[in-house]
């Protein structure tokens, strides 16, 4: 089974932790490391230096947007899997998070360990 290198970038420590920890609680046989950023730029720095396969990525993050790292991110890593994460539920964030190239859009209330499990058996 391959195991994936995962980023969870968001600047709410709180909602960070509690992701990190569902995450490893649903999905521990598919991941192998998980790296967090509180904002855009160490964010894409992260991306640069660790061998990300998905990340989760926050639109509202200090320094850089979300849309800005991810346009980037897509730059840098054609191959990388980008999921927007947002308490956003707008159309406009949704698609401008798709337009750079986040391959899905998930509202941070409907987080839970069923939809982790359907992201990582889409990859």
């Amino acid at each position: 089974m391959r195991r994936y290198n995962v980023l969870i970038a968001d600047d709410n420590k709180h909602f960070l932790n509690a992701f990190k920890f569902l995450l490893r609680e649903s999905n521990l046989e598919k991941t192998d490391s998980i790296f967090t950023a509180a904002d855009g730029n160490e964010a894409l720095l992260s991306l640069q230096v660790n061998p990300i396969d998905i990340a989760f990525i926050d639109v509202d993050l200090p320094g850089m947007n979300g849309v800005e790292v991810t346009r980037k991110a897509t730059e840098l890593n054609r191959y990388l899997t980008i999921i927007a994460v947002s308490f956003h539920s707008e159309i406009e964030f949704i698609s401008q998070m798709i337009n750079a190239g986040a391959k899905n859009y998930i509202v941070k209330e409907e987080i839970n360990k069923n939809l982790l499990n359907k992201i990582f058996e889409n990859l």
